[in-house]
């Protein structure tokens, strides 16, 4: 067991050095049913730094010190899958083991251990409900192979929960298995799963995937030969950052395409801005200029046969400069979106309605039982005052 913890904890150890695609597939269960309905599909890169998983948007240009949470702001969210549950287990000090016998798990030998740790200030299972959140207690199981002592599988139940989360059971399970990522092998979750049931009867469930892992590394070489002529290169004028004032209008055209079928929280957005945004007499933003973000939330079912899209621009860019994109909402063109924008429908109007909820990001309406938002689908946004404490641009 010694040899195996110590296995287990160098591999843990080096899962910090790489980031991966997360992708989450949400479902729901009714009180009354077997069975759980899809309700969104989110994607979004987890890496592990100082033992707290970071998260940024597919394509950001950083990880945020911020809860998942904070990031997928509707629905049931989980995180500590990609590597925080899995270092209180193997890393915390008031965990306690006991032996559980060899077994065949799907066709391969193993060995399993039991284990159970209490409510864990640091690095402990963090579970929030609408309700409220705690650190709870944890008990379960973890698999290793008894040859190479890699970890298999680790299972946990939520052990004494609060009842003011209203919560009857909350249940994990992460598979691990070896990647090859660069010149090395490591050992990363695969695939986790984490189900919660409630008093009602009602359950949430996560099927988390992990792909397209890949390793950040830093290279240095030294040289002993005399240096040659360097060419003469044109350097790149400084690109200039730009604080847009509150108030402005901009009307913009998304060059992405939105299909309710294959779209998912977290997928890029593009889009361009159509007519030349003025401040004072002067051009602050020209025509042209390329906007990036995300899709925010994709909720079926927001009222009975439509659909919420929340979206989120971060950022604004056009030849040598860029801006931070913050800004709300106000208007869809009625003429040019309703071009762009087909439903599917039984016996209803087409239509999109706004509203916003959440500052920075703009939830539309769609109603129908399905949709698609064709490229030069036209919004019109406000931007707004940064809100005070808000982190400044990392160049």
């Amino acid at each position: 067991m010694a040899r195996t913890m110590e296995k287990i904890q160098q591999d843990m150890t080096g899962i910090p050095n790489y980031t991966c695609l997360e992708t989450i597939g949400r479902s729901h269960r009714d009180p009354h049913s077997r069975s759980f309905k899809p309700v969104d599909t989110v994607r979004l890169e987890v890496s592990s730094v100082d033992g707290k998983e970071l998260f940024a948007w597919p394509g950001g240009r950083r990880f945020e010190d911020q809860d998942v949470t904070s990031m997928v702001s509707s629905g049931f969210r989980g995180n500590g899958v990609f590597a925080g549950f899995a270092r209180t287990v193997f890393f915390a000090s008031r965990v306690s083991l006991q032996y559980g016998g060899e077994e065949n798990l799907a066709g391969r030998g193993s060995v399993r251990y039991d284990f159970h740790f209490p409510p864990l200030m640091d690095g402990g299972w963090n579970i929030q409900t609408g309700t409220g959140s705690a650190i709870v207690a944890a008990k379960g199981s973890f698999w290793f192979d008894p040859t190479s002592l890699d970890l298999i599988r680790l299972d946990a139940h939520a052990d004494d929960i609060p009842v003011r989360l209203h919560l009857d059971e909350a249940v994990i399970r992460i598979d691990f298995a070896r990647a090859h990522i660069g010149n090395s092998d490591a050992l990363l979750p695969k695939r986790s799963e984490l189900t919660m049931t409630f008093f009602t009867g009602e359950a949430a469930r996560d099927v988390i995937e992990f792909a397209q892992c890949r390793e950040y590394a830093s290279e240095s070489t030294i040289s002993f030969e005399a240096p040659s002529a360097p060419l003469a290169e044109v350097p790149k004028p400084p690109v200039r950052e730009v604080d847009l004032p509150a108030g402005l209008l901009v009307p913009v055209e998304l060059d992405t395409a939105i299909d309710s079928k294959t779209a998912s929280v977290g997928d890029p957005l593009h889009a361009r801005v159509v007519e030349e945004v003025r401040y004072k007499g002067d051009v602050v933003v020209p025509r042209g200029a390329a906007l990036t973000g995300h899709i925010r939330s994709l909720d079926r079912d927001a009222s009975p046969g439509s659909f919420a899209v929340g979206i989120q621009f971060s950022e604004v860019a056009w030849e040598g400069a860029r801006a931070r994109f913050y800004a709300e909402l106000v208007d869809l063109n009625r003429k040019s979106a309703g071009a762009h924008l087909q439903t599917h429908n039984e016996g209803g109007a087409s239509k999109a309605r706004i509203e916003s909820e959440t500052p920075g990001v703009g939830v539309f309406y769609i109603d129908g039982t399905g949709f698609r938002t064709a490229p030069g689908f036209h919004m019109l946004w406000r931007t707004l005052a940064r809100p005070a404490g808000a982190a400044p641009r990392q160049r």
